[in-house]
């Protein structure tokens, strides 16, 4: 027995040993070369896991070191499964010269782990390191943008910015446009096009209208989208590209028409056998837009610039003006304005006097356009007479200057403190100076000898003899077996996203389909259409891990029919995709007893689908 434990110790050991080797911190920078000005990214890779917080990174005279955000990766080679994480980091050189960034340190389950600095070279001269970039004068902000190329005079797509010279962090609306003439379309998909050097915000739902173009008038949709530039230099948005289905008529047939492209789409064999419709994959593509992202420039840059860009309003209001000594002031800062609000911070003190008052980080909250932030200070004498003034600075693109907004300082009244209320005053002999004591309330610290000793054994009598104490030594595994299980699956719902929209799928499409019977009964056939194609969308983004715009009934029968599902219930998830579409873009509705039909078709797809294997 004790042989076999000992075997199975050293195997342990051994394994821990190894893993253990495999855990490391490295950094890395993108290149050691730089020109003032030229901002490059820095990497902190800690390799044998991924549960390990953000390593800091100290700051660098004439370098501005911003977090950009972590990406973790998993790898299995031959059985074994590796995992590492790194913390990404925008390093801006500020000056000439050389920079040593670090060391870096990570502590990982009580260890604290070392990468070695990295040095840094930066040189005054302007321009990218490939060659001397010629100087650039940023044209007027109100230049006409150039025609976009047309694909076709039926059906065409084109990209259009706002300005194509902008600055970092400045945000760029960004519109794409489908346009179609005198033909239907369906199945539309979200449109992707390349950027490089930006970030990009959420996709807004798009917007129908018509536009007259040429003397044709066109129906349009619309797609926005706002960007953020986060490296400087040259590049080119798009192409983009959309992929959708065109419908073309077969034979004179009754038609119907819808409110955006005047023809309502079903699927293939539901309007081929009833409306006499025929539909083609197509992909539209836009032209290509040359964008140029500057750094921001070097003259009258304030000291306090922390790289906000946009215009704003600064509202400072000071709660409660009249306190006493020990009590609380919160100092609220609101910013307000247009720009890329994800780049304001907080609004820096002039002065701080630390010996009398105490001052605490301040708290955010984020509205729409609008930043809040709330700051403690507290006042430690009746000799505090003010709160210090506040400034915060900005780039405006639109002027191209710096601008920095001051507010206060903020007369306060501090009282003294009551005797009552400050401490128990204590003399410790006559004459000698007095001893001040918290007051506190008193408590029960004392415990009292025991009078019984209490039950009494035998000596020599061992527990491991006792059938109940071993028996009860098989708890804590089963707990531990009970909450690791937990663990990991929380743990996976966390960093496995496909997973956690899996999981929510089923009881997401419960709430979508009660909302959609509730409009059954009250006859409303409009709405409950509507509510059944979002369930059904919704859904099965969801279950199949799929951008929400992309489900198609197209896409999910090429999942679906390769994986063995029944013809049955693909006929019945094409049926309900017509009639969804149907009602909310023809003018005549299915409603009454279809409507009931395809209420009861959607639930036995998703009963169907949740019953089919774990996953597709």
């Amino acid at each position: 027995m004790k042989k076999t434990f000992l075997i199975f110790l050293v195997i342990f050991l051994i394994a821990a040993v190894n893993v253990w080797a495999q855990v490391k911190l490295e950094a890395k920078l993108e290149q050691n070369k730089v020109y003032a000005g030229n901002p490059i990214y820095l990497y902190l890779t800690f390799r044998g896991t991924q549960d390990v917080e953000r390593p800091e990174v100290s700051p660098v005279d004439g370098l501005k070191i911003k977090y950009v955000g972590p990406s973790s990766e998993v790898s299995i080679i031959n059985g074994v499964v590796s995992r590492s994480i790194t913390f990404t980091y925008l390093v801006i050189p500020l000056k000439g010269g050389q920079f040593e960034i670090g060391p870096f340190f990570a502590e990982y389950q009580g260890q604290m782990f070392k990468a070695d600095p990295v040095i840094l070279n930066s040189s005054v001269t302007p321009g990218p390191l490939t060659g001397p970039k010629p100087a650039y004068v940023p044209p007027d902000r109100d230049e006409p943008q150039a025609s976009p190329p047309y694909v076709d005079d039926k059906i065409f797509l084109t990209m259009d910015i706002d300005r194509r010279v902008v600055y970092v962090n400045e945000v760029v609306p960004l519109t794409i446009r489908v346009y179609v003439d005198g033909m239907g379309l369906r199945d539309i998909e979200y449109p992707n096009y390349p950027h490089e050097g930006f970030s990009t915000g959420e996709l807004a739902e798009p917007e129908r209208r018509t536009e007259l173009v040429k003397g044709v008038n066109y129906n349009v949709l619309v797609f926005k989208q706002d960007l953020f530039g986060i490296k400087e230099g040259d590049y080119v948005l798009g192409p983009g590209k959309l992929n959708c289905k065109m419908v073309v008529r077969r034979q004179p047939t009754r038609r119907f028409r819808s409110s955006l492209f005047g023809i309502t789409i079903g699927d293939d064999d539901f309007f081929s056998s009833r409306f006499g419709y025929k539909t083609y994959p197509i992909e539209l593509e836009s032209n290509e837009i040359p964008v140029t992202i500057l750094p921001f420039p070097e003259e009258d840059r304030p000291e306090d610039f922390r790289g906000t860009v946009g215009d704003f309003a600064l509202d400072v209001n000071i709660t409660p003006k009249k306190v006493k000594v020990g009590d609380p002031v919160t100092m609220r800062m609101a910013i307000r304005g247009r720009g890329n609000i994800d780049t304001v911070t907080a609004p820096h003190l002039l002065k701080t006097d630390d010996e009398n008052i105490k001052t605490y980080e301040p708290q955010v909250t984020k509205k729409k356009n609008k930043k809040i932030y709330e700051q403690i200070f507290i006042p430690k004498n009746d000799k505090v007479k003010e709160l210090p003034a506040v400034s915060f600075s900005f780039f405006n693109p639109r002027t191209r200057k710096y601008e920095t907004l001051r507010k206060g300082p903020f007369p306060i009244k501090v009282m003294a403190q009551p005797e009552s209320e400050r401490v128990v005053k204590m003399v410790s002999m006559p004459g000698e100076a007095q001893v001040f004591y918290p007051q506190e309330k008193l408590g029960k610290d004392i415990i009292h000898i025991k009078e019984n000793i209490g039950n009494l054994r035998p000596r020599g009598r061992v527990l491991y003899g006792n059938w109940l104490f071993m028996t009860a030594q098989l708890v804590p595994l089963a707990l531990f077996a009970f909450f690791y299980t937990g663990y990991r699956k929380k743990e996976r719902i966390l960093t496995d996203k496909s997973y956690a929209r899996f999981l929510k799928a089923p009881k997401k499409a419960k709430v979508g389909l009660a909302k959609a019977k509730t409009l059954l009964k009250k006859k409303e056939v409009m709405p409950f259409y509507d509510a059944v194609f979002k369930t059904l969308q919704e859904y099965l983004a969801n279950r199949f891990n799929l951008p929400l715009g992309s489900i198609t009934c197209r896409v999910i029968e090429e999942k679906l029919r390769p994986a063995g599902c029944d013809e049955k219930i693909l006929e019945m998830l094409r049926d309900v995709f017509s009639r969804c579409e149907m009602a909310r873009y023809a003018s005549s509705v299915p409603g009454g007893h279809e409507a009931e039909e395809t209420m009861e078709k959607i639930k036995r797809v998703i009963d169907y689908l949740e019953k089919f294997k774990s996953q597709v």
